[in-house]
């Protein structure tokens, strides 16, 4: 519904299980604020997301959080081991650990990062300073996306998981949305590198906090994009 000073407007569309959604827009369009909302990290004011036809409202959010996996702009790493911060802390709620620490190594593994936390001191015991500081930009993304899928959620939410990865990280990126894909898994994603391009099922665009267009890639990529980017798309 359209209201004086709303962020986000006449917004409505739906993504199925195993669907790679591309969120693009001009900067201050909404996109973040979007993919916040979706990821429940920020609740609407108005209007209602759905997770499996039930209002997020109506869902317990200790249930609901392990099926979200969020990626936002700034990895928001904490003090601790890259073991902790890749199992969101699971450890301080006195879980099992040795389950933890296979489940860490298997989201690593998953999105390309297992090497990388192993060239690092100490591996995944390798501590963060306080702001999680110890890392280059690059490494901080790929742990925050190990992060993101660890115990496996059905559905991610990645804002900018390539704004800092070089070509073997943006390479290992790709890998792991195929990978996920294939799982079945939902995925909304910011992004504005084109090499994600050939794994995105669909392009929603947004502008003013509004949904300009959204279907099949390649039908709103003839509609917003010049022909280079079809045939990247290709």
């Amino acid at each position: 519904e359209e209201r004086s000073g709303t962020v986000l407007q006449s917004i409505s569309f739906s993504v199925s299980p195993g669907e790679v959604v591309a969120v693009v827009g001009p900067s201050g369009a909404g996109k973040s604020t979007l993919v916040r909302v979706i990821a429940g990290a920020l609740l609407p004011d108005r209007g209602t997301i759905r997770f499996d036809g039930a209002d997020a409202r109506d869902w317990d959010p200790e249930h609901l959080a392990p099926h979200i996996g969020y990626l936002p702009q700034d990895p928001a790493l904490l003090a601790g081991t890259v073991s902790d911060n890749s199992a969101r802390f699971a450890k301080e709620l006195k879980e099992d650990i040795g389950a933890i620490d296979t489940a860490v190594v298997a989201a690593a593994t998953k999105v390309g990062a297992d090497s990388l936390i192993r060239r690092l001191n100490n591996g995944y015991d390798h501590q963060l300073q306080i702001g999680g500081k110890g890392l280059s930009a690059g490494q901080a993304q790929r742990i925050a996306l190990a992060r993101s899928v660890f115990g496996n959620p059905a559905i991610l939410v990645l804002d900018e998981p390539n704004a800092h990865l070089d070509a073997e990280g943006d390479a290992a990126l790709i890998a792991t949305l195929r990978t996920l894909k294939n799982d079945g898994k939902t995925i909304l994603i910011i992004s504005h590198k084109l090499g994600i391009l050939p794994v995105v099922d669909k392009i929603l665009v947004l502008r003013d906090g509004r949904m300009e267009m959204f279907g099949p890639r390649d039908e709103v990529l003839a509609k917003i994009a010049p022909p280079r980017m079809h045939r990247v798309a290709a």
